[in-house]
Parts: structure tokens; C-alpha cells; sequence
């Protein structure tokens, strides 16, 4: 028994501090919560789009957010986002919007977060559905009242589905 004890603590002392400080010995690494919430409210956001709840859309965002949209077009302002935002809503060709994080980065100098993702749009179009697809980048700020978007950046990089996607 012993000799087995000191193979364990063996194998344990050439294990990575690294593994053993993120208590995973699989050799991933555990999520921070700061990266857990802003996934957490990106899903917030998307199920907000899906209930065309304008209100809980904009609950993400500061009041001077700036947003480049996938077609190159720019919003300055919360407010403005949300007016634009609400055309979308009230159109019933638009089927919605589901933007997906593909990772988180904590900033080490201030209270900041990039957040890395994909995209996809979805319209009723009379010849089919129109499907627009791309990457994102959003610059997240935390404040006293959480995480919450400073601006983000839409590239719209393929469509399909419609003639609609030749205009």
C-alpha cells in the first residue's frame, strides 16, 4: 500500500501546476464566470430576438453602443438600435437572428471581454428563405450593473436561399 501511496504522489508532482490549479486534471480548462455570464447573456439576447422583445433586447446594451451591421452600416446609440431593431420585429418575413460565441477573452488591463462569434439571419423570402450568415466581434464592458455591450461588429460572409441574395 504504501508503494502504491508513493506512486500517486508521484505522478501527482509531475502533473502541470497549471492542471492541478484549474482542479481538471483532463487537461481543459474551466470557464471563468465572467465568461460564463456573457455567454449566459448572449443567450438572453438571441432568446429575446426569437420573442421579438425589444425590451429585453436592449437590456444587453449600453446607451452608446455603436453596432456595424453585416451589410456594413452603421447604429450609434442604444435608442437607434433598438428603432431599427423594431422594423425587423414588426416585418414578418424576418424569421430572426441567432448569434453563437465561439470564445471569450477577459481583458488584463481594464474591465473589457471580446467576444468571438458566428451568426446566422434568417428572412421569408417569396422564393425561399433567405439565409445570411457571417462572424461577429463584440467589445463587452463591465459595470456596476453587470456585463454589457460597448459595440459590436457584424460581417456578413455568405447568403443563400433567395434571389434576394443578389441585391
Amino acid at each position: 500500500m504504501a508503494f502504491l501511496n508513493r506512486l500517486l504522489l508521484i505522478g501527482l508532482t509531475l502533473l502541470s501546476p497549471g492542471l492541478l490549479a484549474q482542479g481538471n486534471v483532463t487537461g481543459k480548462s474551466t470557464e471563468s464566470a465572467d465568461a460564463a455570464t456573457i455567454r449566459a447573456l448572449r443567450v438572453q439576447s438571441n432568446q429575446a430576438i426569437q420573442n421579438r422583445d425589444l425590451a429585453a433586447f436592449g437590456q444587453t446594451m449600453l446607451p452608446d453602443i455603436e453596432v456595424t451591421r453585416g451589410s456594413g452600416s452603421h447604429v450609434s446609440g442604444r435608442d437607434s438600435v433598438l428603432a431599427s431593431v423594431a422594423v425587423q420585429f414588426s416585418d414578418s418575413a424576418f424569421l430572426g437572428y441567432v448569434r453563437t460565441t465561439d470564445r471569450i477573452e477577459l481583458s488584463t488591463t481594464g474591465p473589457l471581454a471580446a467576444e468571438h462569434g458566428h451568426w446566422i439571419g434568417r428572412f421569408q423570402r417569396t422564393d425561399g428563405i433567405q439565409t445570411i450568415t457571417g462572424s461577429y466581434l463584440s467589445m463587452w464592458h463591465k459595470t456596476g450593473a453587470g456585463w454589457k455591450i460597448r459595440s459590436e461588429l457584424f460581417v456578413s460572409l455568405a447568403c443563400t436561399g433567395s434571389a434576394a441574395c443578389n441585391k
